[in-house]
C-alpha cells in the first residue's frame, strides 16, 4: 500500500464491492437451489398422492365390479330355478 497512490483505497473499495456482490450472488442462487429442491418436493409428494389415488379408484372398481358378478351370478341361477319350476320359459 503506497499512501502517495490515492487510487488504492478506491481499487480495494472496489475489490471489496465486487467480492460482496459475488457474495450475495451466491446466497441468492443458494436460495434459488432451495426453493427448486422444496418444488421438487411438493411435486413428488402430489405425484405420490395422485398414486395413492388411482390406487383407491382402481380398487374401488375392482370390488364394483366384483359386486355386479355376483349379482349377475344370482340372476342367472335364479332364472334356471325358475325355468326347472315352470314351463313358462323357453330354452335360450
Amino acid at each position: 500500500m503506497n499512501p502517495l497512490d490515492q487510487n488504492e483505497p478506491e481499487n480495494e473499495q472496489k475489490t471489496n464491492l465486487a467480492e460482496k456482490v459475488g457474495f450475495l450472488g451466491s446466497v441468492v442462487v443458494t436460495i434459488g437451489y432451495i426453493i427448486e429442491t422444496i418444488g421438487e418436493g411438493i411435486a413428488l409428494s402430489e405425484l405420490a398422492q395422485e398414486e395413492k389415488n388411482v390406487e383407491q379408484t382402481k380398487q374401488v372398481n375392482q370390488q364394483q365390479l366384483s359386486d355386479i358378478q355376483h349379482k349377475l351370478d344370482y340372476l342367472i341361477k335364479e332364472i334356471d330355478m325358475m325355468k326347472k319350476k315352470d314351463g313358462h320359459f323357453r330354452k335360450w
